[in-house]
């Protein structure tokens, strides 16, 4: 006798909660020929490796790795007041950049805390913002909530450009031969050049320290240069290796390194601020805590033994007292360790202290000073 067959309801009134899709990159058939495997983040379907995050990871300290960004958020702005708005709710300096150069700047609420952070490029006419997948969506609201009156408007051309990024000490002479001019040798400068016979927008960013560059081109395009690169013995990277990269770099990210609930001196942010220029939303609290008083805690880099990196959230103490938590961790290929990124109390915030991780005495994490590699 077959099983009965329950005939459950849901109550009428019961509501179903909307699932966005997740959205794959244009390249995802491109990327699965390569033996990509994927996940999804921040509502994208994206490669976290192509079968060995180890060697991924080498290629890029040692050669060179081409990722598929174009999961970035991508807004242009415009408005005769697109400069002074943003100018008032960012960190950095945008009032004293010049055409075809960027920032990295974060954007804070009026307590000072960190509501996301983005790089600015200016593009005469418009300034083009780039966002991490997982911060795009807090960033835009957090700025569309505080345009008002200004003459500015945010749109977002994320689906029109493909972006990658190149890193690694051979990365400048492989965009070279690719494109066929050499890339900006300033951090966030832009050069614009023809790949394919279509436009390609190309900016050095240090985002994993050392040489590497980004670039944005038209979908149509994105194809024939990705070719061009690996033609050239380039290795692809996924998540998995990038996030590696990322701590050995000292380099926090939204929202696992800091968020709402973390002021932007804590996150050590003080490259992406200007201590010059005029106000800004959370510049008080920035200015307080600089010339005033110190926060209580820090960002700080933590060399942790054991082969496991331990989850975000894990507990780091000293003695019987609570010294902080782990952000984000993994292992290092290039230094053959876990490495993690994390909060303490500043009185233990000196290279060299020793921390246990999650109430285990046989774990130790030892403080250790930002950026783990130059």
């Amino acid at each position: 006798m077959p099983p009965a067959r329950l005939n459950v309801r849901k109550p009428i009134s019961a509501a179903v909660p909307f699932v966005a899709p997740v959205r794959p990159l244009p390249l995802e058939p491109v990327h699965a020929t390569l033996g990509a495997s994927f996940g999804d983040v921040a509502g994208w379907r994206i490669p976290l490796d192509y079968g060995d995050a180890v060697a991924e990871q080498r290629a890029v300290r040692t050669a060179s790795g081409l990722i598929d960004r174009s999961a970035q958020g991508k807004t242009r702005v415009d408005g005769a007041d697109r400069v002074s708005f943003l100018d008032g709710v960012l960190t950095n300096d945008v009032g004293a950049l010049a055409e075809g150069r960027g920032l990295h700047a974060a954007t804070l609420d009026h307590k000072g805390r960190v509501h996301g952070d983005l790089v600015l490029y200016h593009g005469g006419d418009h300034l083009f913002l780039v966002t991490e997948p997982e911060a795009t969506d807090s960033v835009l609201s957090h700025l569309n909530r505080l345009l008002v009156s200004d003459d500015a408007s945010l749109t977002d051309v994320t689906a029109r450009w493909c972006a990658f990024g190149l890193f690694g000490p051979r990365s400048g002479a492989i965009v070279t031969r690719v494109l066929g001019s050499p890339p900006p040798q300033e951090d966030y400068r832009t050069v614009a050049v023809e790949g394919e016979g279509l436009p390609v927008v190309v900016a050095r960013n240090p985002y994993f320290r050392g040489d590497g560059f980004e670039m944005w081109m038209p979908p149509e395009a994105a194809e024939r240069i990705w070719d061009a690169f690996l033609a050239e013995g380039v290795v692809p990277f996924g998540l998995r290796a990038a996030e590696a990269l990322r701590i050995e770099a000292g380099r926090p990210k939204y929202p696992a390194d800091m968020n709402e609930d973390t002021l932007a001196l804590e996150a050590r942010l003080e490259a992406s601020i200007s201590f010059t220029k005029g106000c800004y939303v959370g510049q008080e609290v920035v200015s307080r805590a600089t010339y005033v008083g110190q926060v209580r805690r820090l960002l700080v880099g933590l060399a942790v033994g054991g082969g496991t990196p331990p989850g975000p959230g894990a507990e780091l103490r000293s003695g019987d007292g609570v010294a902080g938590r782990v952000t984000s961790a993994a292992t290092s290929a290039t230094l053959g360790e876990v490495v993690a990124l994390g909060y303490v109390r500043r009185d233990l915030s000196e290279p060299g202290t020793e921390l246990t991780v999650g109430g285990d005495d046989d774990l130790r994490a030892t403080v250790t000073a930002l950026p783990f590699v130059r």
